[in-house]
């Protein structure tokens, strides 16, 4: 199923916009998280792994497609929750599906997240398993090469677009997809991720440090530290806030397309996209919209 990719011409407010449907990614609660998750996987395959932990919010869809994975496997999983436990005991969505994964919920504050991952890695290993610790939004190699392997998919099966958009959380898709692009020949497009979370400054390095690794796994010198565009005019307060126009927009658009988004990922990013396209007078450009998911958001 790593090969899937789907692609959707629709039009919004009249404007033609091509969709990668990672949102019916048909694997593990679908998203790009579930992309990522094929690769850890069979990573974890590989290497004989047994067991993971990993980390998130309560809504976290990484955390969602990690525990479906490992229950797929029959591994032992362990998940690290930025959260209360009134508010993730009574939430469905991404909340329910981790409750019902069988994996170990651990409720922690955000700022305890790396003592409490280190904890169950070393109980899980003094239980005899094998654990991998596996870093909060798929930020480890195996999540990066998902999308670079996607791009590789998009090029064999679309015309090059002259913009891919799409939300940017903790970089390893974006870095993923500017160092895919590079592989295919396609360096001259513009990738702009919009941000779901982080400020500029910090947001930016991220990416860009996580691409150099991922280019230098791939045999090529190239630094994208001055490459990477990351806009953080969509933020609307930070991590799961949006707008009243924001929240308009996004079920007009529903309305248009039959696509669902939400409004802490892929739904903050389209709204992004949409002004930039209006503003900048990008109307005429090829461009593409990479529909990361967050249909398990929308049903929390």
């Amino acid at each position: 199923m790593s090969d899937f990719l789907f692609l959707n011409d629709i039009q919004i407010d009249g404007i033609p916009i091509k969709v990668v449907r990672d949102d019916i990614f048909p694997f593990i609660g679908g998203g790009s998280k579930a992309r990522k998750a094929v690769e850890y996987e069979s990573f974890l395959k590989t290497n004989g792994y047994d067991a993971v932990v990993t980390c998130g919010g309560i809504q976290s869809n990484h955390n969602r497609a990690i525990a479906l994975m490992a229950a797929r496997n029959g591994w032992k999983c362990h998940l690290c929750i930025q959260g209360t436990e009134e508010r993730f005991y009574s939430e469905k969505g991404n909340a329910l599906l981790d409750r019902l994964s069988g994996a170990e919920c651990e409720l922690i504050r955000p700022e305890d997240t790396a003592e409490a991952m280190d904890k169950a890695m070393a109980g899980l290993a003094f239980r005899g398993y094998k654990p991998y610790y596996c870093h909060g939004g798929g930020h480890d190699l195996p999540g990066g090469t998902a999308f670079v392997k996607a791009v590789e998919i998009l090029a064999e099966r679309s015309e090059k677009p002259d913009y891919i958009f799409h939300a940017s959380g903790t970089g390893s898709t974006q870095a993923g997809i500017v160092v895919g692009l590079d592989r295919v020949g396609w360096n001259d497009v513009k990738v702009i991720g919009i941000s779901v979370a982080r400020q500029y400054e910090r947001g930016k390095q991220v990416i860009a440090d996580f691409a150099n690794m991922l280019a230098a796994h791939y045999g090529f010198d190239k630094k994208y530290d001055n490459q990477i565009l990351f806009n953080t005019d969509y933020l609307c307060g930070g991590y799961e806030q949006y707008s009243p126009e924001m929240d308009v927009f996004l079920k007009s658009v529903m309305r248009q397309t039959g696509l669902m988004f939400d409004t802490t990922y892929s739904g903050k990013a389209l709204y992004g996209m949409m002004d930039i396209i209006k503003k900048e007078r990008l109307e005429s450009k090829m461009i593409v919209f990479w529909h990361t998911g967050g249909l398990m958001n929308l049903q929390k």
